[in-house]
């Protein structure tokens, strides 16, 4: 129990290291990607603390895995390096017993990551797309800077202003020009821009709409390059300019779990569900197989330093990873069979994982993790 006690703590002290590191550097990528999306009036500012809220559990989905593997890596180098493993070792602890004794902690936190994946993580997707949503509806004024041209959907809208009233709900001297669909249907562009001496947003209380309110100005309508165009003089002008939204997640890792089980509705949608509802298993399964991995990669010899096994470990963990990332779309694009899906990767990394530990433990005893009371 002191040993075991004693190999936990090292275990959570360098994990909680490399996840509290790992978790910085992401979420400070996360977080200027999102701040770049709300200055550009993406969605709205008030909006961004949120977001990065629901980042942090997603990011745990994927960084704890990692964390766990070097986490028990550096712990156990250490261990070797120090030779206080050699002296457990002698003591009686094989590398079965020491696996034992680091499952429950792999134990832990695959559990953890498992409620991540399949419960806690879709419903914060799906959270995150409605606040995004929502913050496509919600008022231009907010993202919008006067004296500075803007503009949304793929270039499709332009708006500039030329000064915004302190109160922040009217705007003066204003420029809109919007990308319409043609009546007949052709691929010619129609434009229709608007000049008001002011105007603001509203939305339709009924409907939800979002509509933008010119007040005295202009509208022209036409092809550019053309002489068709059409032009009125109007008072009151109410415009429709629809939802503005940032990038929405895919539909799939919003869904409940227990959706991706249901029967789908042709072959496209079947490879999909599946797809991502093998990815959500790898997660927590991946936990355990790095595991079995990072122990036997953890064992050094005296004069080697406690690094000495990190760019190894980290290229494998790499290649395994990107592996299921490229595995994930084959699959969905068609180019690997249903059958096989992402469990041949794992199985790569399981026969890989066979092989480390025969070769250390004696090849007459290929899985050395089912003997645990065995001395070695």
């Amino acid at each position: 129990m002191i040993i075991f006690r004693y190999l936990t703590r090292e275990i959570f002290a360098s994990l909680s290291a490399i996840v509290g590191v790992l978790l910085l550097i992401f979420l400070s990528n996360q977080f200027v990607r999102y701040l770049n999306q709300a200055a550009s009036g993406k969605f709205a500012g008030a909006f961004l603390l949120h977001l990065m809220a629901i980042e942090i559990p997603h990011l745990l989905a994927v960084l704890l895995p990692l964390s766990l593997f070097l986490g028990i890596l550096l712990a156990y180098s250490r261990l070797y390096a120090d030779n206080e493993m050699t002296v457990l070792n002698a003591s009686g602890l094989s590398q079965q017993k020491l696996l034992a004794l680091t499952l429950p902690v792999t134990l832990v936190i695959t559990l953890i990551v498992g409620v991540l994946t399949l419960w806690l993580n879709p419903q914060l997707l799906a959270y995150r797309d409605q606040l995004i949503m929502q913050s496509g509806t919600a008022l231009a004024l907010e993202t919008t800077l006067p004296g500075r041209f803007r503009q949304a959907n793929d270039g499709k809208r332009v708006l500039y202003i030329e000064s915004l009233s302190p109160d922040k709900k009217r705007m003066q001297n204003i420029f809109f020009a919007q990308l319409n669909k043609n009546d007949d249907h052709t691929t010619v562009p129609l434009w229709s821009v608007f000049t008001a001496q002011s105007g603001s947003e509203t939305i339709d209380p009924k409907t939800g709409q979002k509509y933008f309110v010119a007040v005295n100005g202009r509208r022209y309508q036409g092809t550019p390059g053309t002489k068709d165009f059409q032009i009125i003089q109007y008072g009151t002008y109410s415009i429709h300019i629809g939802n503005q939204t940032a990038d929405i997640s895919d539909q799939q890792e919003t869904f409940p779990t227990a959706r991706l089980l249901r029967p789908a509705r042709d072959a496209a949608d079947k490879a999909e569900l599946i797809t991502e509802l093998e990815w959500r298993l790898s997660l927590p399964l991946s936990a355990v197989l790095l595991t079995l991995l990072a122990i036997p990669l953890s064992r050094i010899k005296p004069r080697q330093g406690r690094y000495a096994k990190l760019i190894p470990a980290i290229l494998i963990y790499a290649t395994y990873t990107n592996l299921l990332l490229f595995a994930r779309n084959w699959v969905m694009d068609g180019k690997i069979p249903l059958f096989f899906g992402l469990w041949w990767i794992h199985a790569l990394l399981l026969l890989l994982i066979l092989f480390i530990w025969a070769n250390q433990t004696g090849w007459r005893n290929m899985l050395p993790f089912l003997t645990f009371g065995q001395k070695k």
